[in-house]
């Protein structure tokens, strides 16, 4: 099983990590965990498998896929993790009844959730290694599509600014392009929510074989493109119904995104000052002054 970056202590983060690459059944009983983690804590094995409508093997199958010794494990820091977060955190489901109003303080308690538990959850070894591998690249090429490649381009942007060579691609022919041309010494970063967006999975590939680093941006720790990716970077999205375009998950994107390109400018301050410096000047020659 590839490394999970989330602490075990972090049960639900855990468990939202994985669930995309679990079995449907085992998916369905994480999913019925996380929806009722508050009554879950009281329940033997045999009454979660019950009231979950799964059996006892798949309770444990489930609790080792996250990492668990098994059930008990999982029951007894799921508690904890419980009792850390104030119940107010965790925010309730969307539904269609909902007013503008509700809806808009919903996803607003989910986004600051999910920024929080990524914080939480953001190895900073992991961290720390992807921003002397974005340094010390010769050139970097990032890969996104869809909401994913609005952060490629942020993620360009910023990196640009501190004079470093960044591309962003969102084309797959460009991205197999791009990644074949990647040399030793090069960096290629895949960003993906699901972790299985084919054409960003096969350039990070390519980017590899071609003998270039790789880095990964993924909310899945065991996605294929995490798998395809020499580090992997993980992040905590609240899901919604169309939890594939949530802004949970872009806000995590960015804000890791946001944290690279602080520590790297700090790192290297005075290359990265002068060059921001530089930047700030041209763009503001080209405001307009009323």
């Amino acid at each position: 099983m590839a490394d999970i970056t989330v602490p075990l202590e972090k049960v639900r983060l855990r468990l939202e990590a994985v669930r995309s690459s679990l079995t449907p059944t085992e998916k369905k009983l994480a999913t019925f965990i996380l929806h009722h983690a508050d009554t879950v804590i009281h329940h033997t094995i045999s009454e979660l498998a019950r009231v979950a409508e799964v059996s006892i093997a798949t309770v444990t199958r489930l609790a080792q896929s996250g990492g668990y010794s098994g059930y008990a494990q999982l029951r007894v820091l799921l508690a904890k993790d419980m009792a850390l977060i104030p119940a107010a955190a965790s925010g309730e489901e969307l539904k269609v009844s909902d007013e503008v109003s509700v809806i808009c303080d919903k996803l607003v308690t989910a986004t600051t959730q999910s920024l929080q538990d990524t914080r939480a959850m953001i190895n900073i070894d992991a961290l720390l290694r992807a921003a002397e591998m974005i340094a010390g690249a010769g050139r970097i090429d990032i890969y996104g599509i869809g909401g994913s490649s609005t952060v490629a381009i942020d993620l360009r942007h910023k990196l640009l600014k501190l004079g470093f060579p960044a591309a962003a691609y969102a084309d797959n022919d460009l991205m197999m392009i791009s990644s074949t041309a990647l040399k030793p010494g090069d960096l290629a970063i895949g960003i993906s929510h699901t972790g299985r967006t084919e054409p960003v999975v096969a350039a990070l590939s390519n980017a590899g074989q071609s003998g270039a680093q790789t880095l990964a941006l993924t909310h899945d720790p065991l996605s294929p493109l995490a798998k395809n990716s020499a580090l992997t970077i993980n992040y905590s999205a609240r899901t919604t119904v169309f939890s594939s375009d949530s802004m949970t998950g872009r806000m995590s994107q960015l804000m890791i995104a946001d944290i690279l390109y602080t520590v790297i400018g700090y790192s290297h301050f005075e290359r990265a000052a002068s060059f921001a410096q530089k930047a700030d000047t041209q763009a503001s020659k080209r405001r307009i002054n009323t």
